[in-house]
């Protein structure tokens, strides 16, 4: 352990988990006592294995996986037998014993709180390191091109074809005497299409700057010298210039086509799904604990406003463009695209871009690559392992 991580063992081992002790050894222990289980839930323990870390930092050792279990570690509270395990099926925290069920339901809602209580310490432990893992590339995106996609989809559906409004001709009478309205359904049409064309605009940039930069471990990007942070929460000019570069005339004329458009429609707002606020989309591979999500706080904050009244050619116009866009990319980085469209999450750190670079010069595609991550990850999805 580090220094660090032996101080923060420390200060567990004198409060929050002072009563925790190394397991019953197999052949002391009386296995003709009940055992009592208690699961806890999401909110108590979002990420498991900072439990797990936190007995980890007093000496106590895990184990796994197992058929169905990612991991599990034995140890005693207050004497009694006791066992921690995140099944398929949830968190599981047991304790044995000769014990009432009343005493041990007690024991059991003592341990969990002090369990979750002993991660603050764990979280403050990573945050020490959290910013050089990240800018070391030692971390997995989370894919959301079809979340981004689906958004997109939507509100050009509904731009391209708006709602029928009906004229609205009302009529009547009053103190000052007979009064008219009219209400011209193609107006009220054409603003609600103007509404879902700067929403569609805004969804189209936050999938194309999410693909870029989920592009990146599959191009040119060095773990040890670019700055993951940075790129991020760069405009998507910046991440456009990184990614696609400007010597290509194609690239440059659908480049100031697009910024064109943003400048007539919406103000700078997404960074590709990685803002503040929409949870967490990178996950730090952290060492022992594996890969931990994290929220980026500090990205630009822009929010979009401003509507334009709309024509069909604007509508036209600016759809055809971004299907120009997306097929340039698609043509410029089809394997890229072939690991984004199969909606698996992205690893930026140097194994990872040296797997990509074998298996395109052995195969000549990413098939193969795709198909085992894909059977990796629906293997940890069940556990079974």
């Amino acid at each position: 352990m580090s220094t660090s991580e032996e101080a923060a063992g420390e200060r567990l081992s004198k409060s929050a988990l002072r009563d925790f002790g190394q397991p019953i050894p197999h052949e002391e222990r009386n296995y003709d006592f009940p055992s009592y289980t208690v699961t806890l839930s999401p909110q108590e323990a979002p990420l498991p294995v900072l439990l797990r870390h936190a007995l980890t930092l007093i000496g106590i050792r895990h184990n796994g996986p197992g058929e169905k279990v990612a991991w599990w570690t034995i140890f005693t509270y207050k004497g009694y037998p006791c066992e921690l395990a995140h099944q398929k099926f949830g968190l599981r925290l047991r304790i044995g014993g000769d014990l009432t069920e009343e005493h041990a339901g007690d024991l059991l809602a003592e341990m969990r709180k002090k369990l979750v209580s002993a991660v603050r310490t764990v979280e403050a432990l990573l945050v020490e390191t959290a910013s050089d893992i990240l800018n070391a590339g030692n971390v997995t995106v989370v894919n959301q091109h079809r979340q981004l996609r689906r958004a997109y989809d939507y509100f050009r559906a509904r731009a391209t074809n708006p709602d029928v409004v009906e004229d609205v001709h009302e009529s009547g009478e009053s103190e000052t005497g007979k009064w008219s309205t009219f209400l011209l359904g193609k107006n009220v049409m054409a603003l609600n299409a103007s509404h879902d064309l700067v929403a569609a605009i805004s969804a189209f940039l936050s999938s194309l700057e999410h693909d870029l930069v989920l592009a990146l471990p599959f191009l040119n990007f060095d773990p040890s010298k670019d700055d993951l942070t940075k790129i991020i929460g760069d405009r998507w000019g910046e991440k456009w210039r990184r990614v696609i570069g400007h010597s290509d005339p194609e690239a440059v004329r659908l480049r100031e086509r697009l910024a064109e458009v943003v400048e007539r429609w919406r103000n700078p707002y997404s960074h590709g799904g990685f803002e503040k606020g929409h949870g967490a989309t990178v996950y730090l591979h952290t060492p022992s604990l594996g890969a931990l999500p994290v929220g980026l706080s500090s990205i630009r904050d822009s929010p979009l406003f401003s509507f334009h009244s709309v024509s069909e050619t604007d509508v036209e116009g600016v759809f055809a463009l971004f299907d120009e866009i997306d097929a340039y990319v698609s043509k410029t980085f089809p394997y890229a695209m072939q690991w984004i469209d199969s909606g698996l999450d992205v690893r930026f750190d140097r194994e990872f871009t040296e797997q990509v670079a074998g298996c395109l010069d052995s195969e000549g595609d990413l098939v193969k690559l795709v198909d085992a991550y894909a059977y990796r990850q629906a293997m940890i999805d069940n556990m079974d392992y």
